[in-house]
């Protein structure tokens, strides 16, 4: 047989070489998670597909899964040594679901269900195999929402920013315009920069994608970090882009400039020019010279 068929037998084997009963006490383990994840799962896809800020994190689990199809053959390679310091991972992670269903967090109870995933593959499969399945894992994290508190705390600072950045571009333009808070006074015209234009929907949705790009085509560390940390302020210069072009549309057309198919055109402008400013420091960010090893 093939070595990768060889290696699944051989796992197939070890597992029928264990008694019975912990045969069946890792069934009916696996049946209780599903069971109380469940909630958990179902409630993460609601907030997906009724709030379009997240409707991005259903493809994070979907590119996770990809990225371990993509390491497979690796996967099989690597030693079979199942740890018991995953069960400590696992008692960890219901203790956080627990404390989650009880203070009705749903952040502590989303974590959980990652590190659930964590600890069960250590236990499993051992601490190599985990350490292998590192970055997919951690990226799960990306398909958590952010909590209310924590989302209008950077929602507003965000809002004012890109207020006064799409302000700053149109005045650079010559057109006549006044900014009051989070309005921009145009001619015949008023824009209002919303909570939804502050740009945190595209800012999320990017540094994923950033942190994605940078660990397929990147293989220095450093360098994926300054991808990462180089998104926000392409994700806000973007979006104040977006704004100011909002602006030039709004004063040559008129206000059905501002929603509408115009509106969702300039919204794609957002990604397109993030993800081609990303591209580009990537791109010059690999002429560097560097010394430290290349990364998986």
């Amino acid at each position: 047989p093939s070595a990768p068929d060889f290696a699944w037998k051989r796992h197939a084997a070890m597992w029928m070489r264990r008694p019975a009963w912990q045969i069946s006490g890792w069934l009916l383990l696996l049946l209780a998670l599903v069971g109380l994840y469940e909630p958990v799962v179902r409630r993460l896809i609601e907030q997906w597909w009724d709030d379009p800020n997240d409707s991005y994190g259903f493809l994070i689990p979907i590119f996770c899964g990809w990225l371990f199809w993509r390491r497979r053959e690796g996967w099989r390679k690597l030693p079979l040594a199942p740890a018991n310091a995953g069960y400590a991972w696992i008692a960890l992670a219901l203790g956080m679901l627990l404390l989650g269903r009880l203070g009705s967090e749903l952040l502590l109870t989303r974590l959980s269900l990652v590190l659930m995933l964590a600890g069960l593959i250590l236990t499993l499969q051992g601490r190599v195999r985990l350490r292998y399945l590192g970055f997919p894992l951690g990226f799960l994290c990306f398909m958590i929402p952010l909590p209310t508190l924590i989302y209008n705390q950077v929602t507003l600072p965000l809002q004012s920013l890109a207020t006064r950045t799409g302000d700053w571009l149109l005045a650079a333009t010559g057109i006549p315009v006044l900014r009051q808070g989070n309005l921009i006074v145009l001619p015949a015209a008023v824009l209002d920069v919303i909570a939804a234009c502050s740009g945190i929907r595209s800012l999320l949705a990017l540094l994923a994608l950033a942190t994605g790009y940078g660990y397929l085509m990147e293989p220095v560390i450093w360098r994926r970090w300054v991808l990462i940390a180089a998104m926000i302020p392409l994700a806000v210069i973007s979006n104040g882009l977006r704004i100011a072009l909002t602006g030039l549309l709004t004063y040559w057309i008129g206000a059905a400039a501002s929603h509408g198919l115009w509106h969702l055109l300039t919204g794609m402008q957002v990604f397109v020019v993030a993800v081609l400013g990303m591209v580009l420091l990537q791109r010059l960010l690999a002429r560097l010279p560097s010394r430290e090893p290349r990364h998986a």
